[in-house]
This record gives C-alpha cells, sequence and structure tokens, in this order.
C-alpha cells in the first residue's frame, strides 16, 4: 500500500471514528486531520469538501438485512423459514461485531438525520432499505407457496415486519456492547417469524443463540 493509500485510510477511519463521536454536522474537517494525525491540507487533497468524505465513509456500508438473490437455496431447503432466520441472525451479528459497520449504522439510525447526510447518499440507503424488503419479499414467497405463512399474510407483509423490527433493535442497541444486542435481536426475529408461521417451530436456535 503506498502512502498516499495508507493516508485515505487513515482519514476514512479517522472521519468514522468523528463522526461516530461528535455526530457528522459537529464534526469538522479539522477534527478529522487532528485524529488522523495529519494536516487540513492533507484532508483537501483527498477529499474536496465533507461531503465527498461523508460519502467515501458509507461506501463500505452493508446492509444488514439484504438477504441478496440467491432464492434457490432456499427452495432447496426442507425449511426456509428457519433458514432465513439464521441467514438474518448471522449478517447482523457480523454487523455489530465489525467496528466500522456497526459504527456505520449507529450514525444511519441514530445520529445522521436527513440533513446531515447528502441527498444522493441520503437516496443510496434508501434505496438499500427498499433492495433489503425486496430480497425479504422473493424469500418469503418460497414458503409462501407452500402455504406455511399465515392465511391473510402476504410475503411482503413479513419482509416488511422483520425490516422494521430489525431496524428497531438497532436503533435501540446498536450503542452497546454487540453480547447485549444478541438475545433482543432473535427473540425479536423468532417472534415475527413465529407469528407469520403456520408450522410448529422447536427452540434448537433459542438454545444456540441465548448461550452467547
Amino acid at each position: 500500500m503506498s502512502r498516499a493509500e495508507r493516508t485515505r485510510a487513515a482519514l476514512l477511519d479517522a472521519a468514522l471514528a468523528e463522526f461516530a463521536r461528535r455526530g457528522i454536522r459537529a464534526a469538522t474537517l479539522e477534527d478529522v486531520a487532528a485524529c488522523a494525525n495529519v494536516t487540513r491540507g492533507a484532508v483537501y487533497w483527498h477529499f474536496p469538501d465533507k461531503a465527498a468524505l461523508v460519502r467515501e465513509v458509507f461506501n463500505g456500508l452493508v446492509w444488514p438485512f439484504d438477504v441478496g438473490t440467491d432464492i434457490d437455496v432456499y427452495r432447496q431447503s426442507e425449511n426456509p423459514m428457519q433458514l432465513l432466520q439464521d441467514v438474518l441472525w448471522l449478517q447482523t451479528r457480523n454487523c455489530v461485531e465489525d467496528i466500522g459497520q456497526r459504527r456505520m449504522m449507529e450514525l444511519v439510525l441514530r445520529h445522521g438525520g436527513a440533513s446531515d447526510l447528502p441527498k444522493d447518499l441520503l437516496g443510496r440507503l434508501e434505496r438499500m432499505a427498499m433492495l433489503s424488503i425486496q430480497s425479504l419479499t422473493a424469500v418469503l414467497n418460497v414458503p409462501y407457496q407452500r402455504g406455511l405463512l399465515r392465511r391473510g399474510l402476504t410475503p411482503i407483509d413479513v419482509a416488511r415486519c422483520i425490516h422494521a423490527t430489525g431496524l428497531g433493535i438497532l436503533v435501540e442497541n446498536v450503542h452497546q456492547l454487540p453480547h447485549l444486542l444478541y438475545r433482543p435481536f432473535f427473540l425479536a426475529l423468532e417472534l415475527v417469524l413465529i407469528g407469520a408461521s403456520t408450522q410448529s417451530r422447536g427452540n434448537h436456535s433459542l438454545l444456540i443463540y441465548s448461550s452467547d
């Protein structure tokens, strides 16, 4: 890695740390430069303005509830609802155990606010949320076609509930230590899927995840 690349990486780490500590609006480029132990000129050499720095900081954000487009694995599963629960659990766990991802989600959910984010970045975040609901809907269409969703529920109903519940748990707990988030998130997800399913569900997952 070249010196310029190391400086750029240090600036992104420093910006994320300062945004998390002070808030996006309150943190200045001088704060970022001081945190990265470089001059303000070095910041401007890499980023023309604060908005560009904010965009780049969030460039690596992974939306934790986007399960992707690989639907075949759910079609091949004997219990697609359980598989979905396991996938969402692992993705959320990876999110909160990665300090960078956790800080980005905390900023988006608690400290960012529409007025603190560039409009194009805000639009990208909204699209990520929309795609997450779409991917959840596509997955939930598998159990729906098998008659595994309760009567009156559609895949998009359940997808929106999962997404809203997951975001709500993160809003309340993302600032805490990761292990303090695991149980409330898992239990909330378990209850949503139990309520949506026509099948009785075992407790093997509760036994596994409640031990963390």
